[in-house]
């Protein structure tokens, strides 16, 4: 298996130069075990009857949760609806596959009560949670400025109080944290500057906002200077407005068998039709209906379309009529989520630790899982340019900047950067955005209907805000059909 998608050693000079043709040559492998529960699968090369391809009530494009949960809710209200996914898999940017034995999430992963889409599917199908150990860490680091120190309590303590002056505007700004805008003159107040900035305007000591920094970093995936102070109170405020809440909502909780589990569940719930590697080209309200065409000419139509696609992905699809400039233009800019996230697999047992760092490759690394010959550890970073996440030499030198005399034994990551059906990783607004161009990212136009966890209220960027989205756009296509 390549080094695209296992991380395992291989010479440096042969990791070199890793580009958008290596990725998409090796990145279908990681893939390779999900598995699909649904009414009638097909893929795009495979031969498809007019009744299998035309006069649907509803056709979904995009498979992940948002997805899922919109079909499965149109089926639910007897309505005969086809999904249409351009990979060769389900799941969006949610990904479970196996590192050495260990089942990990490239992708979306945490789940929490405090989260009510998903908790409630988790409540619905009866599945378990289990604990990320490193959310409850028996040891916390930071790095700044090049000095690596274990945290004392009183640090912990100093930084904690650090956060809580730094959001301490939250509930005034955001008294309804599913209502972005409620609130809109503060709102957009708080939108005009970026954490970067309130970070230096708010009363902090030097040690507090050393810890600050790559906690936004870690939050925006990107730069703390392109994420606006609005889009850190909201993660706040759904959190439940408290350090602690907030820590457990984003990075404790998962489903013990996978977000694909979940998703199978979901998805054999409603018995939606499926198509697998059918990329859009164009997607077309002509009035009565709506005609969809894939890359290779195929047309499908349906009364009404739901599209889950990525904001970034948009502007690669022909809508008609199109859609408006602004959302355009923000796809082609792209959010601010274009990070990475990667596990590494290390010598011994390093101990249950979170880790942080200033000015490094990695802002956040993390335990877990724990075992007295590996240890196996989450690490996030902010900008992929500072870490060739295929050079085993490098990541090793970028963990040990966290965590202390670090043997590195074997990686794996997914570059959802590079993914064409991503192109970006979880949905941070940029500064101005929610002021200039929020009606327009809700704006729907005649039976083109869309779902998407980049938009909406509440966890946006999160699996509970993708299903929230696919539930919701599900009930206004109930509305439009007469339902």
């Amino acid at each position: 298996m390549s080094k695209e998608t296992t991380g395992k050693k291989r010479s440096n000079k042969e990791l070199k130069g890793i580009d958008r043709r290596r990725f998409l040559t090796g990145a279908g492998t990681v893939a390779a075990g999900v598995t699909v529960a649904a009414a009638t699968v097909t893929s795009a090369s495979s031969s498809v009857s007019k009744s299998a391809s035309s006069e649907y009530d509803v056709i979904v494009i995009g498979g992940g949760f948002a997805g899922v949960a919109a079909a499965r809710d149109s089926m639910e209200n007897g309505y005969k609806t086809l999904i249409v996914e351009a990979r060769n898999r389900m799941g969006g940017r949610t990904l479970k596959t196996d590192f050495e034995g260990t089942p990990v999430e490239l992708g979306g992963f945490w789940i929490h009560h405090s989260q009510p889409f998903v908790w409630a599917e988790k409540e619905r199908y009866g599945l378990e949670i289990t604990e990320t150990p490193g959310a409850m860490p028996d040891v916390m680091m930071m790095n700044s400025e090049g000095q690596l120190n274990t945290l004392t309590l009183e640090q912990i303590e100093e930084a904690i109080e650090g956060w809580h002056k730094l959001v301490a505007p939250g509930y005034e700004v955001l008294p309804r944290a599913w209502d972005l805008l409620f609130n809109r003159d503060a709102a957009l107040k708080a939108d005009s500057v970026n954490v970067a900035q309130q970070i230096e305007a708010t009363d902090l000591t030097e040690f507090q906002k050393s810890y600050l920094k790559p906690l936004a970093a870690t939050q925006v995936h990107g730069y703390a200077e392109t994420m606006p102070y609005l889009e850190l109170l909201r993660w706040n405020q759904c959190g439940g407005g408290s350090f602690t809440n907030l820590m457990d909502s984003v990075g404790r909780y998962y489903l013990q068998d996978g977000s694909d589990k979940l998703l199978n569940m979901m998805i054999e719930d409603g018995g939606p039709d499926i198509r697998l590697s059918a990329p859009i080209k164009a997607i077309e309200d002509k009035g009565s209906h709506v005609e969809v065409t894939t890359v290779r000419g195929e047309k499908l139509t349906a009364s009404v379309v739901i599209s889950t696609l990525p904001m970034n992905v948009l502007p690669s699809v022909s809508f008609l009529p199109p859609l408006p400039a602004t959302v355009i233009d923000r796809g082609n800019e792209r959010h601010a989520g274009s990070g990475f996230k990667m596990y590494a697999k290390v010598k011994g047992d390093v101990g249950n630790l979170l880790s942080v760092g200033t000015s490094t490759a990695l802002t956040y690394v993390a335990t877990c899982k724990q075992t007295r010959d590996y240890t196996i550890l989450v690490g996030f970073g902010h900008d992929p340019q500072l870490l060739d996440m295929y050079d085993d030499d490098a990541v090793q030198a970028a963990l040990r900047e966290l965590v202390p005399d670090v043997q590195l034994l074997s990686t794996i990551a997914y570059d959802w950067n590079n993914d064409p059906y991503a192109k970006g990783t979880w949905c941070t607004y940029r500064q101005g955005w929610a002021s200039k161009d929020y009606d327009a990212f809700s704006s729907e136009s005649g039976r083109i209907f869309f779902a998407s966890g980049d938009h909406g209220e509440g966890w946006r960027g999160f699996i509970d805000g993708a299903i929230g989205s696919g539930i919701r756009a599900a009930q206004r296509v109930n509305k439009l059909l007469g339902g």
